[in-house]
């Protein structure tokens, strides 16, 4: 009669060779690696078409293709056996990353690199491809869409006399302006407005700057940060 009984012995060898995953087929893993690629490669494009910012990063753009392989990397290798994905989880949870991610849209970017290499990585490949054309799509449309007038930072330095800043007012008075700073520094002032204005219409620092009295004005582009 066979014998049934499993010892520690047996449970501790048998728990200990769980833990090695199965040989995973060098073909998929060249499948997922190339799906991968060609994913991050159509983030890295859609980044550098539709980039909004202060300064493009190439950099920043270059480390989106590497992290969708590298999470695809990651998910195949975790996917073959769970004692190793637990293992793996918490080695990748004592790293800790301390570069600052200042724009929203460029965290919408990493987000949507690692998704995508997750879902490549799990070979659902339809679903990677069906997402990026949709999210591009999305991000196209969106990005089309732009208000008639621009946010702008007007910076005026002029001579701190009587009945000038009424003629300025009285200019800006034409625009949708706020006055966000006003500095006084003895016999000349700086004001700084936020100005909402037409691309194609851009004369208000020339006119500012044919007033008497006033010695420098400086328009810059607000997105979130100043922008030359």
């Amino acid at each position: 009669m066979e014998n049934n009984v499993t010892t520690s012995g047996d449970l501790f060898k048998k728990s200990f060779l769980e833990m090695f995953p199965d040989a995973i087929d060098p073909w998929s893993l060249v499948l997922t690696l190339a799906m991968s690629l060609l994913l991050g490669l159509g983030i890295f494009l859609v980044y550098r078409r539709c980039f909004i910012g202060v300064v493009y990063d190439h950099s920043f753009n270059i480390s989106l293709v590497v992290m969708t392989i590298l999470t695809a990397v990651i998910i195949v290798t975790i996917s073959s056996n769970i004692m190793l994905s637990l293992g793996m989880v918490g080695a990748l949870s004592i790293v800790r990353y301390r570069t600052a991610v200042k724009s929203p849209l460029d965290l919408m970017f990493l987000f949507w690199a690692i998704t995508t290499g997750i879902a490549a990585g799990a070979g659902y490949y339809y679903i990677a491809w069906v997402a990026f054309l949709f999210v591009a799509l999305v991000f196209a449309v969106l990005r089309g869409i732009r208000q008639r007038r621009e946010t702008y930072m007007l910076i005026l330095n002029y001579q701190t006399k009587e009945g000038l800043e009424e003629e300025i007012r009285r200019v800006l008075h034409n625009y949708k302006a706020k006055v966000r700073s006003k500095i006084v520094r003895g016999e000349t002032t700086e004001l700084t407005v936020e100005v909402l204005m037409r691309d194609d219409n851009l004369s208000l620092p020339n006119t500012l700057s044919a007033l008497e009295g006033v010695n420098d004005v400086t328009l810059v582009q607000y997105r979130g940060s100043y922008e030359a």
